[in-house]
């Protein structure tokens, strides 16, 4: 049998199979090296971020605008708890509004003397009379420790009121008419110490002090018993600093995190009786910041002759985060 033609490569043989032949074994003819496939073009992950409230939770990148895994590439270990991450969240919230104020004499002056003077409100949907509004966020973070504040301005035009005297319930004659307004800064400044992080959720145990100043007028006409008519106009402020405990977080809705829900509860104490906050909704992580819609509530419960004897908002809310 002519074996002079095995030096050649193999015909008829299914690749990756050897010949048993001697002839096969010692062939003098070169064997082509098999082609490389071309790798396709994967974008590297991009650095991890010190702050673990900035990022999907999964480890998944986005490129070419497709979500998928992060390569395998040894990378060095990044260290979070060495490095600041900072946000800045502008909002806007579009709450409904209700509350009381206590007027006290003999500061109430003009036509009420020294009554103490209840003037009530709302439920009104505050846009209808909102003449000034400023509402922004801020958080610093280094590994499980962030701090963070709340800051709130608000100006209010005059709306319709009741009046009623606070001590015997009567008020200083009919009522004809009764317009209140108020304008307020709200300020929280607040700490956080992260106790569970899980790749679909991360909880913050917080505590603070929020502090309410605010001013609030009251223009009022009555109906005299023996006839005509008294004006009675008041101006007052308060300053209420309370301290509140809470937790912070937020869980993914979906695997690569991008959809997410957040969530806030907080109650306190201090000048007010209680205050309270409650917050959650739902989120997107984008490119460039995190968009959120909310639905939030915030309460100040008074105390004794207090203005601010009861303050209620609650509406929803819409804000993005910058991370940088």
């Amino acid at each position: 049998m002519d074996r002079s033609d095995w030096n050649e490569t193999p015909r008829g043989r299914a690749p990756g199979l050897i010949a048993s032949n001697d002839a096969w074994l010692n062939r003098s003819a070169p064997v082509a090296e098999p082609t490389a496939q071309p790798k396709a073009s994967v974008r590297s992950a991009p650095a991890r971020p010190a702050d673990p409230w900035s990022a999907p939770a999964t480890g998944l990148v986005a490129a070419d605008n497709v979500v998928r895994p992060a390569p395998a590439v040894p990378a060095a270990p990044f260290d979070a708890s060495s490095h600041w991450s900072f946000a800045v969240s502008p909002y806007v919230w579009l709450p409904r509004v209700s509350g009381s104020m206590r007027f006290t004499g003999p500061g109430t002056a003009d036509g009420f003397g020294s009554r103490s003077v209840d003037a009530s409100t709302g439920p009104y949907n505050y846009l209808q009379y909102l003449k000034f509004a400023s509402m922004i966020q801020g958080e610093a973070r280094k590994g499980d420790w962030s701090v963070f504040a709340d800051t709130v301005l608000l100006s209010f035009d005059k709306r319709g009121a009741s009046v009623n005297n606070a001590a015997s319930g009567t008020a200083p004659g009919v009522q004809r008419s009764a317009e209140t307004a108020m304008r307020g800064a709200m300020v929280e400044l607040g700490g956080g110490f992260t106790v569970l992080r899980r790749p679909r959720a991360i909880v913050d145990v917080i505590g603070g002090l929020r502090y309410l100043g605010a001013k609030g007028t009251l223009d009022a006409s009555f109906d005299l018993p023996g006839g005509g008519t008294r004006g009675a106009h008041t101006a007052q402020s308060a300053d209420i600093v309370n301290g509140f405990a809470g937790v912070r977080g937020r869980i993914a809705m979906t695997q690569d995190g991008r959809w997410y829900v957040p969530f806030y509860l907080d109650a306190g104490t201090g000048s007010s009786k209680v205050t309270w906050q409650a917050m959650t909704g739902v989120g997107y992580v984008m490119k460039w910041a995190d968009v959120s819609l909310a639905y939030r509530y915030l309460a100040f419960h008074g105390s004794n002759d207090q203005l601010m004897q009861t303050v209620r908002m609650s509406g929803p809310s819409l804000g993005a985060t910058f991370r940088f």
